[in-house]
């Protein structure tokens, strides 16, 4: 009878562990699709905003003032090119400040102007951050060069050193390509999880693409 006692409370415990380790796993699964539910939601409302826009063209207008000609030229960077992006990704915070949290970045637009300068405007998420966190955006774009070295930004706009949790911040990098290129591939992400994305100023489309 003893014996038998023995048995069933160890089955009990046994299905009790089961049970527990069932649990977690749903738990841990359900933690998961948050996470992408969320990433989700964020890319949709981009692409939703971004149907909105339309690729902008400008070109610089001959002055109507005609002391201008006898006067110096002013150095103007009038943007020729504008092309929204649909580019989402999820980077690691600086370990400056800790805990070191996920942060999702969303390219909003990218734009070359008439000097040559490319100009990639992104926003940062700390959707996961449950204290302030810091983000490295230069460490986070490159432009490829297939024959050389690549380019990493030359200037960075945007405060990202102390960004508040459940939050999110604006703000661009600058790349220098010739202006007469018409064609760049700009690098996302960092480590393994990098993508790349070729871009045709000519045809105003992007597509992602592989290097290697």
């Amino acid at each position: 009878m003893n014996k038998n006692n023995g048995l069933i409370y160890t089955t009990i415990v046994i299905f009790a562990l089961l049970v527990l380790s069932g649990f977690y796993l749903i738990f841990d699964k359900i933690s998961s699709i948050k996470s992408d539910v969320q990433n989700l939601e964020l890319k949709l409302e981009l692409i939703s905003q971004n149907k909105k826009e339309s690729p902008i063209i400008t070109q610089n207008e001959p002055t109507k003032n005609p002391e201008a000609t006898s006067t110096t030229p002013t150095n103007q960077n009038q943007t020729a090119i504008v092309m929204p992006t649909a580019i989402i990704f999820d980077a690691s915070s600086s370990p400056v400040l800790q805990p070191v949290t996920k942060i999702t970045i969303t390219v909003d637009t990218l734009s070359k102007s008439d000097d040559g300068s490319i100009k990639v405007n992104f926003k940062a998420f700390t959707n996961e951050a449950t204290s302030y966190s810091a983000l490295e955006p230069r460490d986070l774009f490159q432009l490829i060069n297939l024959n050389g070295d690549n380019q990493k930004p030359i200037d960075l706009s945007g405060q990202f050193n102390s960004i508040p949790p459940k939050n999110a911040v604006s703000g661009s990098v600058i790349f220098k390509i010739p202006p007469t290129q018409d064609l760049i591939i700009l690098q996302t992400g960092s480590g393994e999880n990098l993508k790349f994305y070729e871009f045709n100023f000519l045809r105003k489309t992007y597509k992602e693409t592989v290097i290697g």
